[in-house]
């Protein structure tokens, strides 16, 4: 009988673990300083029966670990504000979560991720695979001190933008950086979108302060971006080459940048439907009616 107690601890812990199947996944495994990461957390219900996650006056029931390359664990990541889940039995659900909201990391090196789910009645916690990324960084291609106008968030301090040049596995980013001008703290960094570097990108401040990059962001298609002065991105628009006549940014002796030369478009519109010049194959051809 003194063998049954630990294979009945075993059957039970094996049955525990088995009750919900949690995957995560990172959209790559390379990030900038200070970059935002997002996790997707999947949560399969293998318990048989329908089970609810979180609720009224519970704790959150999704929270991430972090490590080092040394293994060691960094501040627990609590994620605030997930909403209460009900996941039928045999059911999947997804959460995006930007896990830098939290703690973001700002050495340059390797780290592992895990996503860990709370199920509050039994006390247990179920956790994915860890992934593994890494922080790395970039000295600027373009930078420009600038003080933050009134209206915006930092009125009156000096900042600084920095255009960043990422180069990953099978792709090329441009990026923005804020920088405390006085400091040299790294404020905030985000990714502008892909580019090709067939054209270098046209930088230049607008007479708000605010940061307008125009770059090729695929073959013939030139991506505007517009950066505010407190780090967020204010306009984000597109034009087509067409037949030679590439965009160009210019300003006008406002200090307004204007964008000329191209086809502006918006690439969430489906593409015009083309001139129907046949006919039905049912239709006769003329002197046959």
């Amino acid at each position: 009988m003194r063998f049954l107690t630990p294979l009945l601890f075993l059957a039970l812990t094996l049955t525990a673990q088995a009750q919900f199947q949690v995957g995560m996944t990172l959209p790559r495994t390379n990030f900038l300083a200070l970059e935002a990461i997002p996790a997707t957390v999947t949560i399969t219900n293998r318990s048989g029966a329908e089970v609810v996650l979180g609720g009224p006056g519970r704790a959150s029931w999704l929270s991430f670990e972090m490590t080092d390359r040394t293994g060691r664990s960094l501040s627990p990541i609590e994620v605030s504000g997930v909403e209460l889940a009900q996941i039928p039995a045999g059911g999947t659900i997804q959460r995006k979560i930007i896990v830098t909201d939290a703690y973001s990391p700002t050495e340059i090196g390797n780290y592992g991720l895990t996503a860990r789910v709370a199920h509050m009645p039994s006390g247990q916690f179920y956790t994915s695979t860890r992934l593994r990324f890494n922080i790395t960084d970039n000295k600027p291609m373009w930078e420009q001190a600038y003080g933050v106008p009134e209206g915006f968030k930092g009125a009156g301090t000096a900042r600084r933008y920095a255009v960043i040049l990422f180069t990953d596995v099978d792709s090329t980013s441009l990026y923005v950086r804020l920088i405390d001008d006085k400091s040299n703290l790294r404020l905030q960094t985000f990714r502008l979108g892909p580019i090709t570097m067939a054209h270098d990108p046209q930088i230049s401040l607008d007479r708000s302060n605010s940061l307008n990059v125009l770059f090729l962001a695929q073959p013939h298609i030139y991506a505007h971006c517009v950066v505010a002065p407190d780090g967020s991105l204010k306009k984000r628009s597109y034009y087509r080459e067409e037949n030679g006549d590439r965009p160009q940014m210019s300003i006008d002796p406002n200090g307004d940048v204007l964008i000329r030369g191209g086809d502006f478009f918006d690439p969430s519109k489906p593409p015009p439907k083309p001139a129907n010049t046949g006919r039905n194959v049912s239709d006769k051809p003329p002197g046959l009616e």
